[in-house]
């Protein structure tokens, strides 16, 4: 029964894109869509999909007639998809300096062969996504531009038994800048968000991405990203949505100068699996990259973080930075981690390192001797590891907001749990 439903999924995504040529990027792409990853797979053997390889789903056709839900909007300019597809009524009108437009079929086969030469070319949005996405939209600044609105991208929408595939390309030109946060709140089966970010010389871009999909979602977003000499890269990812959510990003400095600050949290509870995946490859000099990623699980959730720098051998005075650090709040809660490096160069900084483990014994003490109930020790603990992670990341603005998030994630948590 397992493997019919497997191909059930396999015949739909083939039977979705029998209305293209042959020629067509998404017939191409699903040509490369054979199964699902399997647990001897390495980069997945943390994060099976078996339970969704039994789901019996099928690609969304878009209702472009369907209302936004999502509320507290925070951008002062909105880019809207709903089921996947860019819905350009529920969407701001953007300053000069700033288009936005729909790929052409060529257009789209060239973002493909981009996707296709990273180490993303067989994850299965890469190949699912570009098979069944309503359209490939792409957001550019243009060169010299240095946008001061806020831009806000919401992906919602989805149906049960249904797949949803937004597919975006970002690209700032030289020296422009660009500030953005992306919101997931599908009610999907399946959401398979695949993103294209590419950085001209000089140019700067700060991306925070939430993940708040309903309880039943599995979401499985991929990222690639290539940065130009002096460009700047500043993201941090909140998890805490979905029965199963993996974030996958994989970062490529290829210009001298390039600097990546990759942060992220995962807050997981009941039996959510939340997996922060990266992997960075530095392949010229003089380039930086940090990551820091903080995980909080209570329940049966399970949590996991794997990251790897690679380092080629001429990419001489590479800085690269890891570290993994997760909290149980349940004897039933895992967290696994696998910091890895790889380096060809011999001038380098480069360190890495991981723990799991509870609150802080003298730190409970310490805040209880001096008259704090230990329950409220505790959620204090949590906050303030949460919250340093979140100074280090955010900008001021948009601190309070993504922290709230933090602790609506948190409190769900904690009382069911015995803090």
């Amino acid at each position: 029964m397992q493997h019919s439903i497997k191909d059930d999924y396999i015949n739909s995504i083939r039977n979705y894109t029998n209305q293209f040529e042959d020629n067509n990027f998404r017939s191409i792409a699903c040509k490369d869509f054979k199964s699902w990853p399997g647990p001897r797979d390495e980069t997945w053997r943390l994060s099976r999909l078996g339970s969704l390889s039994r789901k019996k789903i099928k690609p969304i056709y878009p209702n472009l007639k369907k209302t936004n839900n999502t509320s507290n909007l925070i951008g002062s300019k909105i880019i809207h998809f709903v089921d996947g597809a860019y819905r350009d009524d529920l969407s701001s009108k953007l300053p000069s300096g700033v288009n936005l437009s729909i790929l052409s079929d060529s257009e789209s086969l060239k973002y493909l062969q981009k996707i296709k030469k990273s180490n993303l070319s067989n994850h299965p949005s890469t190949n699912i996504s570009l098979s069944c996405t309503p359209s490939i939209i792409k957001l550019t600044v243009i060169k010299n531009i240095k946008v001061k609105d806020f831009f806000e991208i919401i992906y919602e929408g989805g149906e049960d038994s249904h797949s949803v595939h937004p597919v975006l390309y970002i690209e700032l030109e030289e020296n422009s800048s660009l500030s953005v946060i992306e919101r997931f709140n599908h009610l999907s089966s399946l959401v398979m968000p695949l993103q294209l970010t590419e950085l001209g010389n000089k140019a700067s871009l700060n991306s925070i991405k939430i993940f708040n999909d309903n309880k039943k979602t599995h979401n499985l977003s991929a990222h690639c990203i290539n940065l130009s000499e002096k460009s700047n890269l500043n993201s941090f990812s909140l998890i805490k949505g979905g029965v199963f959510t993996r974030s996958e990003t994989h970062a490529y400095l290829n210009g001298c100068g390039a600097k990546l600050n990759l942060n992220g949290i995962y807050i997981s509870g009941n039996k959510q699996h939340h997996d922060l995946t990266t992997a960075i490859y530095h392949d010229v000099p003089d380039c930086t990259s940090k990551q820091i990623v903080r995980g909080v699980l209570g329940g049966k959730s399970t949590g996991v973080f794997q990251g790897k720098v690679r380092v080629a051998q001429h990419a001489q005075r590479t800085d690269g930075q890891q570290m993994s650090k997760s909290i149980l709040l349940s004897e039933n809660a895992s967290a696994n981690a696998k910091p890895e490096l790889e380096i060809y160069a011999d001038d380098v900084i480069c360190a890495h390192g991981a723990t799991v483990g509870e609150l802080d014994d003298d730190q409970l003490f310490y805040l209880n001797s001096r008259g704090v109930p230990m329950d409220k020790a505790r959620e204090i603990l949590i906050k303030a590891f949460l919250e340093d992670m979140i100074n280090q990341s955010v900008d001021n603005s948009l601190h309070d907001f993504v922290f709230k998030e933090a602790e609506l994630a948190l409190s769900l948590i904690i009382t069911k749990e015995t803090l």
